[in-house]
């Protein structure tokens, strides 16, 4: 029997908690002890509303459609069991499918340990972060609003080789199009970039298509993130 998406706290004046100042967060875990664990850590936080769990890919997938949730923290292992045969298909494609549905949501996925090599595949396909089973109680609470603020949420010793594990992934940028990687990093619009780069509004677009296609990045924030990742760029 699934889980019924029963507040963890009443509304404050009739707003739900997502509308006012929480952030919302789904647990997917096949195992009962992670799901129970991180729900008993993480209700009690004044500004982390949970709205439920998923116990499979394909529950989760269900969920991703119905349920609103700024944040996901994903158990790895639930993905090896939908690669092994789950009618939610791979872990890649139900990542994939997880953007497509949800792609407000900052996802944290949780692995064994910094040396895990499922986090790389992970990172690639773009999830917000990566905690520990052995993270402390204040380091996961830490995590998830890092990553709902929009940060990279990875432990500082694990990072520079993550980083250049994921570095040969990326087609190598042009030049111009690292000026305009920059540009896009500090908000300009396309009409700027053009005036301070002294080509036309077109050619910034092309640029910026290539971009994305070469960064495999949905749109322009998430080229940013991956530059920023990858050490292309800085700010």
């Amino acid at each position: 029997m699934k889980d019924e998406f029963i507040p963890a706290r009443p509304a404050i004046d009739g707003i739900h908690p997502s509308m006012a100042h929480y952030s919302t967060f789904l647990i997917a875990s096949s195992s009962a002890i992670v799901r129970e664990g991180l729900k008993a850590l993480l209700q009690s936080e004044a500004d982390l509303y949970w709205v439920g769990d998923a116990t499979s890919g394909d529950d989760l997938l269900a969920r991703s459609r119905d349920v609103r949730m700024d944040l996901l923290l994903l158990d790895l292992d639930l993905l090896d069991e939908a690669a092994r045969g789950t009618s939610s298909g791979s872990a890649q494609a139900m990542l994939t499918r997880l953007r497509r549905d949800a792609p407000d949501s900052k996802v944290v996925v949780l692995a064994d340990a910094w040396n895990d090599t499922r986090i790389v595949a992970a990172l690639r396909a773009g999830v917000q972060g990566v905690i520990v089973r052995r993270s402390s109680a204040s380091e996961i609470r830490d995590a998830l609003r890092a990553a709902q603020s929009g940060s990279l949420v990875l432990n500082p010793s694990a990072t520079d080789l993550l980083m250049q594990q994921l570095q040969p992934q990326a087609e190598q940028l042009s030049a111009r199009e690292l000026e305009v990687l920059r540009a896009l990093a500090r908000g300009l619009p396309n009409k700027l970039i053009a005036q301070e780069l002294y080509i036309s509004e077109h050619t910034v677009k092309f640029h910026i298509r290539s971009i994305l296609d070469k960064l495999n990045a949905a749109n322009r924030t998430e080229a940013v993130r991956i530059g920023l990742e990858q050490g292309l760029i800085s700010i």
